[in-house]
């Protein structure tokens, strides 16, 4: 399991941001965007469907195609859902955004 998300952060480790100059702020929301989805895609083609709600996939879409501006609302429950939620969120602090960024949150019922 560790070997195969090491494997997965260095296959993301891609999305880093290269040592550029702080770009409006518009323009890097529409970025870590365009990142979250890339990574997103990779993760999911990397851990394949097995153990991930169809609900899950949908939060993130719905994440997604918002432009990631909609707020968090994504839950994992399974552990596969848990352990592709990490590997983004380690992804997303790698190209360098804030873990309020992600769309994960698990509200009481």
């Amino acid at each position: 399991m560790i070997r195969s998300l090491l494997t997965l952060a260095v296959l993301l480790n891609g999305l880093a941001p290269a040592h550029a100059e702080d770009p409006a702020v518009e323009a890097w929301a529409k970025e870590k965007c365009v990142r979250y989805e890339r990574a997103w895609k990779r993760a999911t083609d990397f851990v394949g469907p097995n153990g991930i709600s169809q609900e899950f996939i949908e939060g993130n879409e719905k994440f997604i195609a918002d432009g990631c501006s909609n707020g968090a609302d994504v839950c994992p429950r399974s552990a596969e859902e848990i352990k592709l939620a990490n590997v983004l969120t380690m992804a997303a602090m790698n190209f360098g955004t804030a873990s309020s960024f992600l769309p994960f949150v698990c509200r009481q019922r």
